[in-house]
């Protein structure tokens, strides 16, 4: 088993009650502070990528906003539970892709996708990497990573106890990245940050933007 089917092989089952027990976990309100960021990032003319994108729960949140959205997952059973939470939108094509190698040419998007993926995956700058790639020469990659920086050590026990109690042990590659480095990794795979924030009260997550860097080899 390949080490992208061994991550996506634990996520898929818990594709059934991810979504309610992700909401557990990090809790409602830095989402909704996260949906707002999001829905300021997207224009109407765009065509949208989103790596690793569960059950659609983010992918909701700008599928309006944006002129077509393909959202994928390796895992089959995040797929499903995605096809059932977007079926109101016509503008969204699901599909089964592994974030290290997709199935798209070359500068094919608008825009980049990435929601809670590069902390829990292996190798994070392999699916940078495989990003700049499907980006357009003006492409823009928009992240969003939950990160224990900035939280109080009883905030950060706490969070660690509600992932415990739904998930179980995590895998071992599961990380905290800080903006510093977030930034320091996007830059590494041929990005420019563009804007960077620390957002929510509780939980906290990490917010960027970045454009591609067509120099970059």
């Amino acid at each position: 088993m390949s080490g992208s089917e061994a991550e996506h092989e634990y996520w898929g089952k818990l594709a059934r009650t991810f979504h309610y027990d992700a909401l557990y976990v990090v809790g409602s309100d830095v989402y909704q502070e996260v949906e707002g960021w999001l829905q300021k990032q997207f224009r109407d003319t765009d065509t949208v990528l989103e790596l690793g994108c569960g059950t659609g729960f983010f992918s909701e949140m700008i599928a309006d906003r944006v002129k077509h959205l393909t959202a994928t997952d390796l895992a089959p059973e995040m797929i499903e539970q995605a096809k059932n939470n977007l079926s109101q939108f016509s503008n969204v094509e699901l599909k089964i892709e592994d974030g290290y190698a997709t199935s798209f040419e070359d500068d094919g998007f608008d825009a980049l996708l990435l929601v809670n993926l590069l902390h829990i995956v292996e190798r994070p700058i392999a699916v940078l990497k495989e990003s700049h790639r499907v980006l357009s020469s003006d492409g823009r990659i928009v992240i969003v990573d939950v990160t224990g920086h900035g939280m109080s050590l009883l905030k950060k026990m706490k969070l660690v106890i509600r992932y415990l109690r739904k998930f179980g042990k995590p895998p071992s590659n599961n990380r905290s990245f800080s903006q510093d480095e977030l930034a320091a990794m996007i830059n590494e795979a041929g990005f420019t940050v563009e804007e960077i924030e620390l957002i929510g009260n509780d939980t906290k997550a990490v917010c960027l933007t970045g454009k591609k860097d067509v120099s970059y080899t």
